[in-house]
């Protein structure tokens, strides 16, 4: 009776062939490949063989087309081309540090005269000291008298500066600038302190030193043969006019400054000066003169 060969039921039930026992064993076996899931086991694949993806899409025109890349921005190029642009002067007000550098104070104002008052009572002490150790007592009282009256006059720039000069408007910090003139000997460091950084360089001058030979010379050109040397001059502004300070940096501020001779101002002023000055605010929310040199003087005609 002939033995039904199990391959022909196989391939009668549609089922994949079996494998031979034989392959088992070889030294070699080819790699297995797990077959996507819910799908049955595959035959497998001989060395040589390809084979294509069976859901692989026949169209790919169906795709969505790439989308084009954005154009960056040159940031560097963008922010120079913006700060080329013209700039409104009220949208970008000047820094009250920028304007103005040094701010008035007390010390700055008194340190030097007290530095000079301090070495001059040093070296009275140290006079006094030695004579009185000789006994020399007559002498002693005359160098106290003598040296306390050079000490009054070194305080002199003290004793005319006591007040304080509050600048919370244009118009006060102008009064206290060409205040400090009207003395026998003007006050020029408080006007150099009053100050701002463009009003302490100029054609004439460029520092301390400078700003006072300036106005000395100005002072005796205005005074002319009709004050002597010593003669006080006053200074007075009159007719000031501005725009509102509140909430700004820089004014531009015009006025007339008025010259007396102390002592004969029932004569009228000598000169009257109209001016335009421009004004900044510092950091200490004080006024400061853009300006520190003196305008053109109109002489008043006077019968004498």
């Amino acid at each position: 009776m002939p033995i039904d060969d199990p391959r022909d039921e196989t391939e009668k039930r549609g089922e994949p062939e079996i494998a031979a026992a034989e392959l088992l064993f070889r030294d070699q076996p080819g790699p297995s490949r797990s077959a996507p899931s819910g799908a049955g086991a595959s035959a497998p694949v001989e060395a040589g063989e390809s084979f294509e993806l069976a859901d692989a899409p026949d169209d790919l025109g169906d795709s969505d087309p790439p989308v084009a890349p954005i154009p960056t921005v040159d940031r560097p190029a963008a922010r120079a081309r913006e700060s080329a642009r013209p700039r409104p002067r009220e949208s970008y007000p000047i820094e009250p540090e920028a304007a103005v550098d040094i701010v008035w104070s007390r010390g700055a104002e008194w340190g030097p005269n007290l530095v000079v008052v301090g070495g001059w009572l040093a070296g009275l002490a140290v006079v006094l000291y030695v004579l009185t150790g000789w006994e020399w007592y007559w002498l002693s009282f005359l160098v106290l008298m003598l040296g306390g009256l050079g000490a009054v006059v070194l305080c002199y720039p003290i004793f005319i500066t006591l007040e304080r000069p509050v600048r919370m408007t244009p118009e006060q910090a102008l009064k206290d600038f060409y205040g400090a003139l009207s003395h026998h000997v003007p006050h020029y460091r408080r006007m150099w302190l009053l100050l701002a950084r463009n009003g302490r360089l100029s054609s004439s001058f460029g520092s301390f030193e400078g700003f006072k030979a300036y106005w000395d010379e100005k002072l005796q050109t205005i005074k002319g043969n009709r004050a002597g040397r010593w003669t006080p001059l006053v200074f007075e502004v009159e007719g000031y006019r501005g725009d509102k300070s509140g909430g700004k940096s820089q004014v531009e501020v015009k006025f007339t400054l008025k010259i007396y001779i102390r002592g004969k101002r029932q004569d009228g002023p000598i000169a009257s000066i109209p001016a335009q000055v421009s004004m900044a605010r510092g950091p200490d929310k004080m006024w400061y003169l853009e300006c520190g040199t003196l305008p053109h003087a109109h002489r008043e005609s006077r019968s004498t």
